[in-house]
Protein backbone atom coordinates (compact mmCIF):
# COMPACT_ATOMS: atom_id res chain seq x y z
CA UNK A 1 0.00 0.00 0.00
CA UNK A 2 1.20 3.51 -0.80
CA UNK A 3 0.16 6.40 1.42
CA UNK A 4 1.25 10.02 1.66
CA UNK A 5 1.55 11.49 5.12
CA UNK A 6 -0.63 14.38 3.97
CA UNK A 7 -3.39 11.92 3.10
CA UNK A 8 -4.03 10.36 6.48
CA UNK A 9 -7.60 9.45 5.50
CA UNK A 10 -6.46 7.03 2.80
CA UNK A 11 -8.55 3.88 2.81
CA UNK A 12 -7.48 0.65 4.45
CA UNK A 13 -6.83 -1.84 1.64
CA UNK A 14 -8.41 -5.23 2.25
CA UNK A 15 -7.81 -8.15 -0.08
CA UNK A 16 -10.73 -10.57 -0.28
CA UNK A 17 -10.84 -14.07 -1.77
CA UNK A 18 -13.89 -16.31 -1.40
CA UNK A 19 -14.06 -20.00 -2.17
CA UNK A 20 -17.77 -20.09 -3.10
CA UNK A 21 -18.17 -23.82 -2.46
CA UNK A 22 -16.33 -23.84 0.87
CA UNK A 23 -18.35 -25.61 3.55
CA UNK A 24 -20.86 -27.13 1.20
CA UNK A 25 -19.50 -30.61 1.84
CA UNK A 26 -20.41 -30.45 5.54
CA UNK A 27 -24.23 -30.31 5.52
CA UNK A 28 -24.23 -32.69 2.55
CA UNK A 29 -22.13 -35.22 4.52
CA UNK A 30 -19.41 -35.20 1.84
CA UNK A 31 -16.55 -34.60 4.30
CA UNK A 32 -15.09 -31.59 2.48
CA UNK A 33 -15.32 -29.77 -0.81
CA UNK A 34 -12.08 -30.60 -2.60
CA UNK A 35 -13.62 -33.14 -4.95
CA UNK A 36 -14.68 -31.66 -8.30
CA UNK A 37 -18.12 -33.31 -8.05
CA UNK A 38 -18.88 -31.97 -4.56
CA UNK A 39 -20.94 -29.01 -5.75
CA UNK A 40 -23.20 -31.13 -7.93
CA UNK A 41 -23.64 -33.77 -5.24
CA UNK A 42 -24.32 -31.20 -2.53
CA UNK A 43 -26.92 -29.35 -4.57
CA UNK A 44 -28.58 -32.64 -5.37
CA UNK A 45 -28.99 -33.03 -1.61
CA UNK A 46 -30.50 -29.57 -1.28
CA UNK A 47 -27.44 -27.79 0.13
CA UNK A 48 -26.55 -24.26 -1.04
CA UNK A 49 -23.32 -22.27 -0.80
CA UNK A 50 -22.91 -20.15 2.35
CA UNK A 51 -19.43 -18.67 2.02
CA UNK A 52 -20.69 -15.42 0.48
CA UNK A 53 -23.20 -14.98 3.31
CA UNK A 54 -20.41 -15.50 5.86
CA UNK A 55 -18.41 -12.69 4.27
CA UNK A 56 -21.46 -10.42 4.26
CA UNK A 57 -21.80 -11.07 7.99
CA UNK A 58 -18.22 -9.92 8.42
CA UNK A 59 -18.71 -6.78 6.29
CA UNK A 60 -21.85 -5.82 8.21
CA UNK A 61 -19.82 -5.73 11.45
CA UNK A 62 -17.25 -3.21 10.19
CA UNK A 63 -17.27 0.10 12.01
CA UNK A 64 -16.11 2.32 9.12
CA UNK A 65 -16.85 0.54 5.82
CA UNK A 66 -16.63 3.80 3.87
CA UNK A 67 -12.92 3.96 4.76
CA UNK A 68 -12.27 0.45 3.45
CA UNK A 69 -11.17 -0.40 -0.07
CA UNK A 70 -11.70 -4.03 -1.00
CA UNK A 71 -9.46 -5.57 -3.67
CA UNK A 72 -11.14 -8.73 -4.90
CA UNK A 73 -12.37 -10.96 -7.72
CA UNK A 74 -15.64 -10.72 -9.60
CA UNK A 75 -18.81 -12.71 -8.93
CA UNK A 76 -19.04 -15.18 -6.09
CA UNK A 77 -15.29 -15.02 -5.44
CA UNK A 78 -15.72 -11.58 -3.86
CA UNK A 79 -17.77 -8.97 -5.64
CA UNK A 80 -21.16 -10.54 -4.84
CA UNK A 81 -20.52 -10.30 -1.09
CA UNK A 82 -19.84 -6.56 -1.32
CA UNK A 83 -23.01 -5.46 -3.14
CA UNK A 84 -24.76 -4.08 -0.05
CA UNK A 85 -21.63 -2.71 1.61
CA UNK A 86 -20.47 0.91 1.74
CA UNK A 87 -16.92 -0.23 0.99
CA UNK A 88 -15.15 0.87 -2.18
CA UNK A 89 -14.62 -2.24 -4.33
CA UNK A 90 -11.91 -2.80 -6.94
CA UNK A 91 -12.11 -5.91 -9.14
CA UNK A 92 -8.73 -7.21 -10.26
CA UNK A 93 -9.63 -10.75 -11.36
CA UNK A 94 -12.48 -11.98 -13.53
CA UNK A 95 -13.78 -15.18 -11.93
CA UNK A 96 -15.64 -17.80 -13.98
CA UNK A 97 -19.14 -18.91 -12.93
CA UNK A 98 -17.73 -22.11 -11.42
CA UNK A 99 -14.35 -21.31 -9.88
CA UNK A 100 -11.63 -23.82 -9.07
CA UNK A 101 -8.58 -23.92 -6.81
CA UNK A 102 -6.59 -22.47 -9.70
CA UNK A 103 -8.87 -19.44 -9.70
CA UNK A 104 -8.17 -18.98 -5.99
CA UNK A 105 -4.46 -19.06 -6.75
CA UNK A 106 -4.76 -16.67 -9.69
CA UNK A 107 -6.94 -14.20 -7.82
CA UNK A 108 -4.67 -14.26 -4.77
CA UNK A 109 -1.61 -13.56 -6.90
CA UNK A 110 -3.20 -10.50 -8.54
CA UNK A 111 -4.60 -9.15 -5.27
CA UNK A 112 -1.21 -9.54 -3.60
CA UNK A 113 0.46 -7.72 -6.49
CA UNK A 114 -1.93 -4.79 -6.06
CA UNK A 115 -0.79 -4.37 -2.46
CA UNK A 116 -3.13 -4.85 0.48
CA UNK A 117 -2.85 -4.26 4.21
CA UNK A 118 -4.61 -7.51 5.05
CA UNK A 119 -5.78 -10.43 2.91
CA UNK A 120 -8.96 -12.13 4.15
CA UNK A 121 -10.03 -15.41 2.60
CA UNK A 122 -13.25 -17.32 3.16
CA UNK A 123 -12.83 -21.07 3.00
CA UNK A 124 -11.30 -23.99 4.79
CA UNK A 125 -7.97 -25.76 4.95
CA UNK A 126 -7.87 -26.40 1.21
CA UNK A 127 -8.32 -22.69 0.52
CA UNK A 128 -5.62 -21.89 3.08
CA UNK A 129 -3.25 -24.20 1.21
CA UNK A 130 -3.99 -22.45 -2.07
CA UNK A 131 -3.42 -19.02 -0.50
CA UNK A 132 -0.19 -20.18 1.11
CA UNK A 133 1.12 -21.52 -2.21
CA UNK A 134 1.06 -17.95 -3.54
CA UNK A 135 2.08 -15.71 -0.66
CA UNK A 136 3.92 -17.93 1.81
CA UNK A 137 4.71 -15.83 4.87
CA UNK A 138 5.06 -12.54 2.97
CA UNK A 139 1.52 -11.17 3.33
CA UNK A 140 -0.54 -10.64 6.46
CA UNK A 141 -3.58 -12.88 6.07
CA UNK A 142 -6.61 -14.02 8.07
CA UNK A 143 -8.98 -16.86 7.35
CA UNK A 144 -12.73 -16.38 7.67
CA UNK A 145 -14.04 -19.82 8.67
CA UNK A 146 -16.35 -21.15 5.97
CA UNK A 147 -15.05 -24.65 5.27
CA UNK A 148 -15.57 -28.15 6.60
CA UNK A 149 -11.97 -28.89 7.54
CA UNK A 150 -10.58 -26.32 9.97
CA UNK A 151 -7.29 -27.76 11.22
CA UNK A 152 -5.15 -24.76 10.23
CA UNK A 153 -4.37 -22.08 12.82
CA UNK A 154 -4.87 -19.19 10.40
CA UNK A 155 -8.62 -18.78 10.98
CA UNK A 156 -10.51 -16.36 13.20
CA UNK A 157 -13.23 -17.97 15.29
CA UNK A 158 -16.16 -16.22 13.56
CA UNK A 159 -16.84 -13.71 10.75
CA UNK A 160 -17.43 -11.03 13.40
CA UNK A 161 -14.01 -11.82 14.89
CA UNK A 162 -12.49 -11.05 11.47
CA UNK A 163 -14.34 -7.72 11.47
CA UNK A 164 -13.03 -6.99 14.96
CA UNK A 165 -9.45 -7.46 13.80
CA UNK A 166 -10.01 -5.22 10.75
CA UNK A 167 -11.60 -2.54 12.95
CA UNK A 168 -8.62 -2.64 15.30
CA UNK A 169 -6.13 -2.31 12.46
CA UNK A 170 -8.09 0.53 10.83
CA UNK A 171 -8.10 2.44 14.12
CA UNK A 172 -4.38 1.79 14.72
CA UNK A 173 -4.84 -0.24 17.85
CA UNK A 174 -1.98 -2.55 18.72
CA UNK A 175 -2.80 -5.89 17.13
CA UNK A 176 -0.47 -8.79 17.86
CA UNK A 177 1.09 -10.66 14.95
CA UNK A 178 2.28 -14.25 14.80
CA UNK A 179 3.08 -17.03 12.37
CA UNK A 180 0.37 -19.69 12.23
CA UNK A 181 0.29 -23.20 10.78
CA UNK A 182 -1.37 -24.16 7.53
CA UNK A 183 -2.54 -27.76 7.77
CA UNK A 184 -4.87 -29.85 5.64
CA UNK A 185 -6.48 -33.21 6.07
CA UNK A 186 -6.35 -36.08 3.60
CA UNK A 187 -9.98 -36.19 2.42
CA UNK A 188 -9.65 -39.70 1.04
CA UNK A 189 -8.45 -40.99 4.41
CA UNK A 190 -11.09 -38.83 6.17
CA UNK A 191 -13.91 -40.44 4.23
CA UNK A 192 -12.50 -43.80 5.32
CA UNK A 193 -12.68 -42.68 8.95
CA UNK A 194 -9.00 -41.75 9.35
CA UNK A 195 -7.86 -38.27 10.38
CA UNK A 196 -4.48 -37.49 8.83
CA UNK A 197 -3.21 -33.93 8.61
CA UNK A 198 -0.11 -32.54 6.99
CA UNK A 199 1.82 -29.37 7.80
CA UNK A 200 2.29 -27.20 4.68
CA UNK A 201 3.88 -24.09 6.15
CA UNK A 202 3.11 -20.97 8.13
CA UNK A 203 1.46 -17.65 7.30
CA UNK A 204 1.58 -14.33 9.12
CA UNK A 205 -1.73 -13.54 10.83
CA UNK A 206 -2.99 -10.75 13.10
CA UNK A 207 -3.92 -12.09 16.52
CA UNK A 208 -7.55 -11.65 17.54
CA UNK A 209 -6.63 -9.92 20.79
CA UNK A 210 -4.96 -6.59 21.44
CA UNK A 211 -1.34 -7.04 22.40
CA UNK A 212 -1.87 -5.38 25.77
CA UNK A 213 -4.34 -8.16 26.59
CA UNK A 214 -2.25 -10.95 25.10
CA UNK A 215 -1.14 -13.82 27.30
CA UNK A 216 2.23 -13.82 25.52
CA UNK A 217 2.85 -10.33 26.86
CA UNK A 218 3.14 -11.84 30.36
CA UNK A 219 1.58 -8.76 31.95
CA UNK A 220 4.75 -6.71 31.61
CA UNK A 221 3.94 -3.12 32.52
CA UNK A 222 7.39 -1.75 33.17
CA UNK A 223 9.14 -0.35 30.09
CA UNK A 224 12.55 -1.52 31.27
CA UNK A 225 11.31 -5.07 31.74
CA UNK A 226 9.82 -5.06 28.25
CA UNK A 227 13.08 -3.70 26.86
CA UNK A 228 15.03 -6.49 28.55
CA UNK A 229 12.65 -9.10 27.10
CA UNK A 230 12.87 -7.59 23.62
CA UNK A 231 16.67 -7.47 23.59
CA UNK A 232 16.99 -10.95 25.09
CA UNK A 233 14.89 -12.31 22.24
CA UNK A 234 17.01 -10.49 19.65
CA UNK A 235 20.21 -11.81 21.18
CA UNK A 236 18.92 -15.39 21.28
CA UNK A 237 17.73 -15.33 17.68
CA UNK A 238 20.83 -13.78 16.11
CA UNK A 239 22.17 -16.06 13.41
CA UNK A 240 25.77 -17.03 12.58
CA UNK A 241 27.36 -15.76 9.37
CA UNK A 242 24.95 -12.83 9.36
CA UNK A 243 26.13 -9.23 9.45
CA UNK A 244 23.93 -7.17 11.76
CA UNK A 245 23.59 -3.46 11.05
CA UNK A 246 22.43 -2.03 14.37
CA UNK A 247 20.67 1.32 14.17
CA UNK A 248 20.69 4.23 16.58
CA UNK A 249 18.67 5.00 19.70
CA UNK A 250 18.28 3.89 23.27
CA UNK A 251 16.53 0.61 22.50
CA UNK A 252 19.35 -0.59 20.27
CA UNK A 253 21.93 0.83 22.67
CA UNK A 254 20.53 -1.64 25.22
CA UNK A 255 21.01 -4.49 22.73
CA UNK A 256 24.54 -3.38 21.85
CA UNK A 257 25.48 -3.43 25.53
CA UNK A 258 23.89 -6.84 25.95
CA UNK A 259 25.99 -8.14 23.05
CA UNK A 260 29.14 -6.88 24.72
CA UNK A 261 30.04 -4.29 22.08
CA UNK A 262 32.82 -2.05 23.43
CA UNK A 263 31.91 1.66 23.44
CA UNK A 264 28.71 1.30 21.39
CA UNK A 265 27.27 4.48 19.92
CA UNK A 266 23.91 5.81 21.06
CA UNK A 267 23.40 7.99 17.99
CA UNK A 268 25.40 5.98 15.48
CA UNK A 269 25.32 2.73 13.53
CA UNK A 270 27.37 -0.24 14.76
CA UNK A 271 28.03 -3.52 12.92
CA UNK A 272 28.27 -6.98 14.50
CA UNK A 273 29.10 -10.40 13.03
CA UNK A 274 29.65 -13.81 14.65
CA UNK A 275 30.08 -12.35 18.13
CA UNK A 276 32.56 -9.72 17.00
CA UNK A 277 32.29 -5.96 16.57
CA UNK A 278 32.97 -5.12 12.93
CA UNK A 279 32.56 -1.35 13.03
CA UNK A 280 31.59 1.38 15.47
CA UNK A 281 29.78 4.56 14.41
CA UNK A 282 30.00 3.49 10.76
CA UNK A 283 29.34 5.96 7.95
CA UNK A 284 27.24 5.15 4.86
CA UNK A 285 30.12 4.31 2.53
CA UNK A 286 31.72 1.96 5.06
CA UNK A 287 28.43 0.14 5.63
CA UNK A 288 27.86 -0.17 1.90
CA UNK A 289 31.38 -1.53 1.38
CA UNK A 290 31.06 -4.08 4.20
CA UNK A 291 27.74 -5.53 3.06
CA UNK A 292 29.12 -6.32 -0.40
CA UNK A 293 31.01 -9.37 0.86
CA UNK A 294 28.19 -10.70 3.06
CA UNK A 295 25.61 -13.23 1.94
CA UNK A 296 23.30 -12.54 4.89
CA UNK A 297 22.61 -9.08 6.34
CA UNK A 298 20.04 -7.96 8.91
CA UNK A 299 19.26 -4.29 9.52
CA UNK A 300 17.62 -3.58 12.88
CA UNK A 301 15.80 -0.25 13.22
CA UNK A 302 14.08 1.13 16.31
CA UNK A 303 11.28 3.68 16.64
CA UNK A 304 12.17 7.17 17.82
CA UNK A 305 10.03 7.84 20.86
CA UNK A 306 7.47 10.63 20.54
CA UNK A 307 8.14 11.28 16.86
CA UNK A 308 7.37 7.79 15.58
CA UNK A 309 10.12 8.05 12.95
CA UNK A 310 11.56 4.68 12.02
CA UNK A 311 13.79 5.56 9.07
CA UNK A 312 15.42 8.83 8.02
CA UNK A 313 15.99 10.47 11.42
CA UNK A 314 19.23 9.64 13.17
CA UNK A 315 19.92 6.65 10.92
CA UNK A 316 20.50 8.30 7.53
CA UNK A 317 23.67 6.23 7.28
CA UNK A 318 21.37 3.36 6.31
CA UNK A 319 20.74 4.71 2.82
CA UNK A 320 18.30 3.56 0.13
CA UNK A 321 21.09 1.83 -1.79
CA UNK A 322 22.03 -0.18 1.32
CA UNK A 323 18.43 -1.30 1.86
CA UNK A 324 17.94 -2.04 -1.84
CA UNK A 325 21.12 -4.13 -1.89
CA UNK A 326 20.11 -6.13 1.20
CA UNK A 327 16.40 -6.38 0.31
CA UNK A 328 13.34 -5.31 2.29
CA UNK A 329 13.32 -8.72 3.97
CA UNK A 330 16.55 -7.74 5.75
CA UNK A 331 14.75 -5.05 7.80
CA UNK A 332 13.64 -5.78 11.36
CA UNK A 333 11.70 -3.10 13.22
CA UNK A 334 11.67 -2.96 17.02
CA UNK A 335 9.96 -0.83 19.65
CA UNK A 336 8.64 -1.12 23.16
CA UNK A 337 4.87 -1.11 23.56
CA UNK A 338 5.15 2.12 25.52
CA UNK A 339 6.56 3.99 22.51
CA UNK A 340 3.85 2.70 20.22
CA UNK A 341 1.03 3.39 22.66
CA UNK A 342 2.36 6.94 23.12
CA UNK A 343 1.64 7.59 19.44
CA UNK A 344 -2.10 7.41 20.22
CA UNK A 345 -2.88 5.65 16.96
CA UNK A 346 -0.68 7.82 14.73
CA UNK A 347 1.25 5.78 12.14
CA UNK A 348 5.00 5.39 12.12
CA UNK A 349 6.82 7.57 9.60
CA UNK A 350 9.43 6.91 6.92
CA UNK A 351 11.72 9.43 5.25
CA UNK A 352 14.29 7.25 3.51
CA UNK A 353 15.36 9.79 0.90
CA UNK A 354 13.95 7.67 -1.93
CA UNK A 355 10.35 8.00 -3.15
CA UNK A 356 10.51 4.48 -4.54
CA UNK A 357 11.68 2.99 -1.24
CA UNK A 358 9.18 5.09 0.74
CA UNK A 359 6.33 3.69 -1.34
CA UNK A 360 7.63 0.13 -0.99
CA UNK A 361 7.80 0.45 2.79
CA UNK A 362 4.44 2.17 3.28
CA UNK A 363 1.88 -0.22 4.78
CA UNK A 364 1.64 -2.55 7.77
CA UNK A 365 4.77 -4.18 9.20
CA UNK A 366 5.67 -6.51 12.04
CA UNK A 367 7.18 -4.66 14.99
CA UNK A 368 9.01 -6.69 17.63
CA UNK A 369 7.89 -5.46 21.07
CA UNK A 370 9.01 -8.17 23.46
CA UNK A 371 10.01 -11.79 23.76
CA UNK A 372 8.38 -13.42 20.69
CA UNK A 373 5.82 -10.60 20.79
CA UNK A 374 5.04 -8.81 17.53
CA UNK A 375 2.40 -6.27 16.59
CA UNK A 376 1.22 -5.05 13.21
CA UNK A 377 1.64 -1.31 12.77
CA UNK A 378 1.20 1.07 9.88
CA UNK A 379 4.02 3.09 8.33
CA UNK A 380 3.52 6.09 6.07
CA UNK A 381 6.06 8.25 4.28
CA UNK A 382 6.68 11.90 5.05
Amino acid sequence: MSMNANNMAARFRLGLVINPVAGIGGPSALKGSDDKNTLLLAKARGVQEKAVARVQEMLSALSDPENLQIITASGLMGEAACCDSACCVEIVYGAPPHSTAQDTINATRLIHQHGVDLLVFAGGDGTARDIYSVIGGEQTVLGLPAGVKMHSAVFAVTPKAVASVINSMMHHRLVAARMAEVRDIDETAFRAGQVKTRHYGEMLIPDDQLLVQSVKCSGLLDDELMLNELCAYLQETMEPETLYVLGSGGTLMHLKQLLGISDPTLLGIDLWLNGETIAIDAHEQLIFDLIQSQKHVKIILSVIGGQGIVLGRGNQQISPRIIEHCGLESLQFISTQTKLLALNGRPLRIDSGSDKLNQQLAGYHKILCGYEDFVLYEMVYV
